[in-house]
């Protein structure tokens, strides 16, 4: 990968990108919300959404067009590590959003750590072992703390993306 393809690309995502952290909540059942790190490019130009998902990864889609006359959008997109690595890749030659980028990075450290953040039972299975003997496991979900950091990076991207003015 070339210094100057990083740089244009970088340039693409402070320009036309988006840099942030969806939040969705999951069946009904889930306890916590998930998280996920996301970019994306939207422009008229394929052969160029066609060039950063070739040179970074991700993947790219063809939108209808808003406009009765419009011309289709073409989408790129790359989530959670794929994210993160490209993000590891631009962060250097990124200006507007480096400070998405950085939030979105401290998002995925947190998720790769996210095993020992386990910690809230919030109920209890049977479980038979190999024996056939039952044994009540907890169900466990994220710690409080846990979900506090990542809605406060999810909060920071949201202000940071904020269009418009209050």
């Amino acid at each position: 990968m070339k210094e100057t393809d990083i740089a244009y690309i970088a340039g693409l995502v402070d320009g036309e990108g988006y840099i942030g952290i969806k939040r969705s909540n999951c069946r009904k059942d889930c306890v916590n919300p998930s998280y996920q790190a996301r970019i994306q490019i939207r422009m008229v130009d394929e052969p160029v959404i066609k060039f950063i998902a070739e040179t970074l990864g991700g993947w790219y889609y063809k939108e209808k067009p808003s406009a009765a006359k419009g011309r289709p959008l073409f989408c790129y997109q790359a989530s959670d590590k794929c994210a993160a690595n490209i993000l590891e890749i631009l962060l250097p030659y990124l200006r507007v959003k480096k400070e998405s980028a950085i939030a979105v990075l401290n998002l995925r450290k947190l998720q790769s750590e996210s095993k020992k953040h386990r910690t809230k039972i919030v109920g209890y299975r049977d479980f038979p072992n190999s024996h056939g003997i039952i044994r009540k496991v907890p169900n466990l979900a994220y710690s409080d703390e846990y979900i506090e950091s990542c809605e406060t990076l999810w909060n920071l991207c949201k202000q940071l993306n904020k269009v418009g003015i209050d």
